[in-house]
């Protein structure tokens, strides 16, 4: 019969061999977690293996203790099968450190194997005692067997699963946690126990070698105790090895982030790369390659970044590098993602970079410093091109007025050169009396502001040279350091400025002062002639049927006969007496301070020495002329009131005769008077309305059918009708012909417009063109406005021009063209005037011919001969003027002609029509 027995020692000790084990085992996991454990199942098979060992000893112990009083014999092999199902319960145990992803059924399998283990455990050691014995599965002790050995899997896992998430790493916590799992192993041990019933039988003795049962506990125990604490003891060399490291670790992680932070924020570009493709960028270089974040930058080759041009430098510093060799600041160009180049300047040195050997690169971003400096250099060329190669002299002076600089146009200038000029002050090449304007021009420059001015400057020969000088301060940093200048020589310009005024003021033809310088002399004798005792005389001279010798000689011995005698003019005045031509044959002289006498004196001496024969172009002339005195003694009288004066007077002496003189005197001053009365009334004429057009019949003379109107124009002024003999010549010399002249051929036009629907006036309306009208430049454009703006057929409008105007056939014919592109039909008017010629008629494009009435004579054959010829010959109409008699119309009215004059009808307003 077997009994149980108890020692209380070998218990204690299987349940701190346990705990010991599940501590070490802690332990063990520690340093399984740790980061820097690289062979992390090797320690998971050590750790299981000493858990195991604990959980094997604990088993086997606790039977030996169970069991004190009697020896026991063993099955090793269902020990060795005991252990097993001990490591398989622990490595299941460790197995939870090892796997990535501990899912729910990991988990569950884990708890499964570990309380599979435990339970096999338990009940294969008591299997293995050669002893009979029952185990009872029905009993309370299996299933609380069960229930605790899935405790403690269950708590073994979920202190597993705390180390592993990092929850509790504790040397104390480690602790408590073997306690819990040594009291619950102890109580499944023990409860395991109670459903264990063994057989009585005989046990053998034991001899005097065998080992007996406490014994075997207390090696056991020792030597399992021995096992743990050698772990143990390992476990806590390898933790301060690790410490060692970790510190060892920490402090080059604190190093490298130190490091990265410097690089992270450094203001310059940094890059690393191993020789070949890109580790690392800074934000800065991100943004400087053009890039948004560093994966489009890092893991490339360097060389997709390097301009092609600078890949054998780049090469050459790695290599550099690798020699162990300085490199120094290199430029190169860096192409950037968007394709852009980057102008860099660049420092390679080798570095470690995560355990590698690498290379850094110091970059700066030079683009905007290069593209500045080219800009410096390109304005510093522009600078020195415009210097040194202007035509003009330009110079620097510093602020004591010395040259700084020169270009060779300024030395040439004056002849020295640059050397020379370097050691000269400003003052030294200004002439002496130019040196006051010189100075305060150059101080006004040096205190700010810039000044144009011109003075006189000395060359080496004592030559003085006008020029043209502009200053302007140079301003560096705020201050005034010097003055930037730059002249022009004015020699070529001052000549021409003469020349241009000797053009200006000279007649080219004569030689003698034209209009422009006399009506300025004049101004200036006026206002100086209150200094004189005498009187101050206008001589107008005019020749007497100048337009005869242009006519019979031509043009060129006209210009001829002008210049030989405007040198008699010359002789027969005094030597302070001013002559001028104004225009034409007409030459004007002033007489300073002299009596009547003395202008009648100069005015006779004239005459006489103008009255001599003049050889021209062998032919022995004697042209007489006309002279108009206008003598006053009031600085306060016009320069136009005095000449219109002398002008009034040689138009007198014209009516007198000719080839006298003549004073202006009160009854010329009532001309003078109603001219500028009628000149002033007549600008107003128009906007007072006192203009009208009256109209006079052309009658064909075979049948007495009206044919056609010329529109002539009448003024009422104040309740009188004033002459168009009076007023048109005014309206001619003023200009204000052509104001008038446009308002009669829009009246005209008007008056066409509203005779359309008539039955006998609604004929060809002619209308006087005078030559004032004729060389407006805009003369053809006002008539088709007024022809739109009216709405009347061009053909209903012609236009008279006398034959005086249209002697230039040249000019004549292209005012014609333009006309009757318009669709204007054209009179030449006045023919026989004096002008007359075959020539004109025939080469001018004109549709009526207007005889004037001097020709119209029936009592003189040979002008009825002449007039008979001209209409025969004329392939178009004639109209003959000035018919006035019943004798006259029956002679003329077989002429096939049309007629006009106070025999059909005196001119009449539309409305007497």
């Amino acid at each position: 019969m077997m009994h149980s027995s108890y020692s209380p020692i070998l218990i204690t000790f299987s349940v701190i061999i346990f705990i010991l084990s599940i501590y070490t085992s802690f332990i063990l996991v520690e340093r399984i977690l740790d980061g820097l454990r690289s062979h992390k199942i090797f320690w998971i098979i050590t750790g299981a293996f000493v858990m195991a060992t604990g959980l094997f000893s604990f088993h086997f112990i606790a039977i030996i203790a169970h069991h004190i009083a009697f020896p026991l014999n063993y099955n090793l092999e269902i020990l060795i099968m005991s252990f097993l199902f001990a490591l398989m319960s622990s490595f299941a145990a460790f197995l939870t450190l090892y796997v990535s992803q501990l899912t729910k059924a990991k988990t569950c399998l884990c708890v499964f194997i570990i309380a599979s283990g435990i339970f096999l455990l338990h009940y294969s050691a008591i299997l293995a005692m050669d002893e009979p014995l029952i185990i009872q599965f029905s009993s309370l002790s299996f299933g609380l067997t069960i229930v605790l050995a899935s405790v403690f899997a269950i708590l073994t896992v979920m202190m597993f699963k705390q180390i592993r998430d990092r929850t509790a790493h504790t040397f104390t916590r480690a602790g408590g946690n073997a306690i819990l799992l040594g009291i619950t192993i102890f109580a499944l041990q023990y409860v395991g126990m109670g459903a264990i019933e063994i057989l009585p039988h005989d046990h053998y003795e034991r001899g005097p070698t065998d080992i007996d049962t406490f014994t075997l506990g207390i090696i056991l125990s020792s030597t399992s105790s021995l096992i743990i604490i050698i772990t143990l003891f390992i476990a806590w060399f390898d933790y301060r090895s690790l410490q060692k490291q970790k510190q060892l670790i920490n402090q080059i992680k604190h190093s490298e982030m130190r490091y990265r932070d410097l690089v992270e924020y450094s203001p310059e570009p940094l890059l690393v790369h191993d020789g070949k493709r890109i580790l690392f960028v800074n934000d800065i270089c991100i943004k400087c390659l053009r890039a948004s974040d560093k994966y489009e930058i890092i893991g490339k080759p360097m060389e997709d970044f390097i301009h092609p041009d600078y890949h054998r430098i780049a090469k050459l510093h790695v290599k550099n590098l690798s020699d162990q060799k300085q490199v120094d600041f290199t430029e190169m160009k860096f192409v950037a993602l968007d394709g852009s180049l980057i102008d860099v300047e660049m420092k390679s040195f080798p570095i470690v970079f995560e355990h590698k050997p690498a290379i850094q690169l110091i970059v700066r971003d030079i683009t905007e410093q290069k593209k500045v400096k080219r800009e410096l250099e390109d304005k510093q060329q522009r600078y020195s091109s415009l210097f040194d190669n202007n035509p003009d002299p330009v110079f620097l002076l510093n602020s004591n007025g010395i040259f700084q600089d020169v270009n060779a146009s300024g030395g040439n200038l004056i002849d020295y050169t640059k050397e020379e000029l370097l050691q000269m002050s400003y003052q030294e090449v200004v002439d002496t009396a130019n040196l006051d304007v010189a100075i305060d021009k150059f101080k006004k420059t040096i205190s700010g502001k810039p000044q144009a001015f011109e003075l006189d400057v000395k060359a080496r020969n004592g030559s003085i040279i006008p020029v043209n000088i502009t200053t302007i301060p140079i301003t560096i940093e705020g201050e005034i350091t010097g003055i930037f200048g730059i002249s022009k020589d004015l020699t070529k310009e001052k000549e021409a400025l003469r020349q241009i005024k000797h053009l200006a003021y000279t007649d080219q033809l004569t030689g003698l002062p034209n209009r422009r310088w006399f009506y300025q002399h004049l101004s200036e004798v006026i206002n100086r002639s209150e200094e004189y005792p005498n009187s101050l005389a206008i001589l107008v001279i005019d020749f007497d049927d100048f337009k005869d010798i242009n006519d019979l000689l031509g043009h060129h011995m006209g210009d001829t006969f002008l210049k030989h005698v405007a040198k008699k003019l010359q002789n027969s005045v005094r030597e302070q007496d001013q002559i001028a031509r104004i225009g034409g044959d007409e030459f004007i002289i002033t007489l300073e301070n002299v009596t009547r006498e003395e202008a009648e004196q100069v005015a006779e001496r004239i005459l006489d020495v103008m009255n001599q024969p003049v050889d021209l172009a062998g032919n022995d002339l004697i042209i007489t002329l006309s002279i108009g005195i206008s003598i006053h003694h009031n600085c306060s009288i016009q320069v136009e009131t005095l000449i219109k004066q002398a002008d009034l007077a040689m138009y007198l002496a014209k009516q007198k005769g000719k080839n006298n003189y003549q004073f202006y005197n009160d009854q010329l001053n009532e001309k003078v008077k109603r001219r500028l009365y009628l000149e002033n009334a007549l600008r107003k004429s128009i906007e007072n309305n006192e203009l009208t057009l009256y109209y006079q019949p052309q009658v064909e003379l075979s049948t007495r059918k009206l044919v056609g109107l010329e529109a002539l124009l009448r003024w009422n002024l104040e309740d009188e009708h004033v002459s168009p003999a009076e007023f048109i010549p005014i309206a001619e010399k003023t200009g204000l012909i052509v104001p008038i002249g446009e308002w009669i051929l829009r009246e005209a036009c008007r008056q066409i417009s509203r005779w359309k629907d008539h039955p006998y006036l609604h004929v060809p309306v002619s209308v006087n063109v005078s030559a004032r009208q004729l060389v407006e430049p805009s003369f053809t454009k006002r008539i088709y406005q007024i022809l739109m703006e009216e709405s009347i057929d061009p053909k209903y409008l012609k236009l008279e021009i006398t034959e005086s105007v249209m002697m230039d056939i040249e000019d004549s014919t292209s005012i014609v063209e333009e006309l009757h592109a318009l669709g204007l039909k054209i009179a030449i008017d006045d023919f026989g005037t004096g002008y007359s010629s075959l020539h004109l008629i025939t080469s001018l494009d004109f549709e009526t011919l207007k005889i004037d009435k001097t020709l119209v004579d029936i009592h003189n054959k040979r002008k009825m001969h002449v007039l008979k010829a001209i209409i025969q010959s004329m392939d178009r109409p004639v109209v003959i003027e000035g018919i006035e008699t019943e004798e006259e119309f029956q002679v003329l009215k077989d002429f096939n002609a049309i007629g006009q004059g106070y025999y059909f009808a005196r001119p009449l307003p539309p409305e007497k029509l």
